[in-house]
């Protein structure tokens, strides 16, 4: 596991690192919520370490919240509605449609370009589940046998035969940024772009 995230860790800074960073989860709490037995331990580690944020506003990770289902970044199910449909009933490989249900995918992550990161919670044992990529330009999903942290440093090293996301912004990028959820809240807030450090106020620069 230290080796998985650790991968993931030396190609990740802290963007405005001030103590923001990590989220504590009632982790029995949470798996009852959702369903599960527990949750993957590279996984865990990278909330305790860096918690709900994104990787350089692109590619966004969410945390457990139990009985707040309806939080931002927020650990969830496929939302019903699209269960009953066929929206999202197409794979890249035919052959691995037979072999997953999408009432066992767990959605921890999501892209500015509408893709849909998940695991597919089948296997008891979490440290086994697999990432699903929901890819909304990528002919459907597909499934990469590889862990949270492990996907997103591949991402990093373009380790895969082709971009897995919709948006290209990290793919092969070497290194990327992490913010804190509650600390981009925070700038947001005092009218601070983040990223940028620049005002969100459109007529700052004319005062």
């Amino acid at each position: 596991m230290n080796d998985k995230l650790n991968r993931l860790t030396d190609k990740v800074s802290l963007l405005h690192p001030t103590g923001e960073a990590g989220d504590e989860i009632v982790w029995k709490a949470a798996a009852t919520d959702l369903g599960v037995v527990s949750f993957p331990a590279d996984y865990r580690a990278f909330v305790a370490a860096f918690g709900a944020g994104s990787f350089e506003d692109s590619l966004f990770v969410s945390v457990p919240r139990p009985g707040e289902s309806a939080a931002p970044l927020t650990v969830g199910r496929l939302p019903d509605e699209v269960l009953r449909s066929d929206v999202l009933d197409a794979w890249q490989r035919t052959e691995d449609g037979p072999r997953h249900r999408l009432e066992d995918m767990l959605v921890w992550g999501e892209t500015n370009g509408a893709d849909a990161l998940c695991w597919v919670t089948s296997d008891p044992d979490a440290d086994r589940w697999p990432v699903a990529v929901w890819a909304r330009q990528g002919g459907g999903w597909a499934v990469y046998e590889c862990g949270m942290t492990e996907f997103v440093a591949r991402v990093l090293e373009g380790d895969f035969d082709e971009c897995p996301l919709s948006v290209t912004t990290l793919w092969r990028r070497g290194s990327a940024r992490f913010l804190n959820f509650r600390q981009e809240e925070r700038f947001l807030d005092e009218g601070v772009n983040p990223w940028t450090g620049e005002s969100t106020d459109p007529f700052a620069s004319l005062e």
